[in-house]
């Protein structure tokens, strides 16, 4: 890895304009030197390239093929040295790149590193049904929106699953893991995840049959490999 290595931040977003600009603020306010904010608009059919056009991003415009393939995107045209997915509705802390940044380059056998999550709600919205239980003011480890992650792991176990809309990021990551890829973590948040009416979390019965398949994908690998 380079002194300053470039990380490349891909934004997957189909018709986010409610809150991509406060998510691109976020990213575009990080303190590591050198990164780039990759706008993946999926056919959205509201304003949200528009917000996208603000900023100074690269906006990349697809037709609606869902997250996985918006996610492909965007890590196919980024340029970095390492990769991150900031989903277009969720904050991050200034400090976010350059934590993780900095623990990749002491640990050089870890592959992945990922940090802690604060869940939010946003000011003036009820609290929707699918508020975990963890939500009220702990901040907790393992989310896959904390996942930074070498450009050579996406390499080596190829991109996000384009037949899952849902859990697509647990697949990727149970792949990396299954392939003997390393990880770390930062103990400090480094997502703010916000809790709203929209989020795919919401369907929880779709939520659990996707992930039992998920597990059941990665213990099928685990056996082929003995």
């Amino acid at each position: 890895m380079t002194e300053t290595p470039l990380v490349s931040v891909v934004v997957p977003v189909f018709n986010g304009e409610r809150f991509l600009a406060e998510a691109l603020e976020s990213a575009l306010a990080q303190d590591h030197p050198a990164f780039e904010v990759i706008v993946v608009d999926d056919g959205s059919t509201d304003g949200t390239a528009r917000v996208a056009e603000g900023f100074p991003v690269r906006l990349l415009s697809e037709p609606h093929r869902g997250v996985s393939a918006a996610r492909n995107a965007g890590v196919k045209a980024a340029r970095g040295e390492l990769f991150t997915i900031h989903d277009g509705d969720d904050r991050w802390p200034p400090d976010r790149l350059s934590r993780q940044v900095a623990h990749l380059r002491e640990h050089p056998d870890d592959g992945i590193v990922f940090g802690l999550t604060e869940v939010f709600l946003t000011p003036g919205e009820p609290r929707p049904r699918h508020w975990p239980r963890y939500a009220d003011g702990e901040a907790v480890p393992g989310h896959a929106g904390t996942m930074l992650a070498r450009r050579e792991v996406f390499e080596l176990i190829g991109g996000f699953d384009e037949s899952l809309w849902l859990c697509e990021d647990i697949d990727w990551l149970a792949r990396a893991k299954d392939a003997g890829v390393r990880s770390g973590t930062v103990e400090h948040v480094v997502l703010h995840y916000r809790i709203h009416a929209n989020n795919s979390s919401r369907n929880g019965g779709a939520n659990t049959s996707v992930l039992l398949d998920v597990i059941r994908r990665s213990v099928r690998r685990q056996r082929a490999d003995g």
